[in-house]
């Protein structure tokens, strides 16, 4: 990678500070000699994250013309599919105990109050 050029401002703000090109920027001039290599990021992942694995590609039977199904397909629909199954218990059961307060005030609680 090569150096930044005089006519950039970080370089400016550097020299006017006291550094000398070609000497690292720690106390005892340990510090990089060249910046940081920069890359446009264009997807919605952390900085810090690695690279997505790339999906395995869909072969398509050329005679039949249809496609094989995805082998972990099946996984992420039991998955979401538990996922309902115990959302929906939840709110059972928190209607359940809501029906239970109800008829215990039902049952003691005054009318006229």
């Amino acid at each position: 990678m090569a150096s930044i050029g005089s006519a950039n401002v970080g370089f400016q703000l550097l020299k006017k500070s006291g550094w000398k090109e070609g000497t690292g920027l720690g106390a005892q001039e340990q510090g990089r000699l060249e910046p940081i290599e920069t890359r446009v990021k264009n997807n919605k992942r952390g900085l810090g994250a690695k690279e997505p694995k790339l999906k395995p590609k869909v072969e398509v039977d050329v005679e039949n013309n249809s496609q094989k199904p995805k082998p972990d397909v099946p996984k992420k629909r039991a998955k979401l599919a538990a996922k309902r199954v115990r959302k929906m218990q939840e709110e059972e059961k928190r209607l359940q105990e809501k029906e239970f307060e109800m008829a215990f005030f039902r049952e003691f609680w005054p009318d006229n109050v």
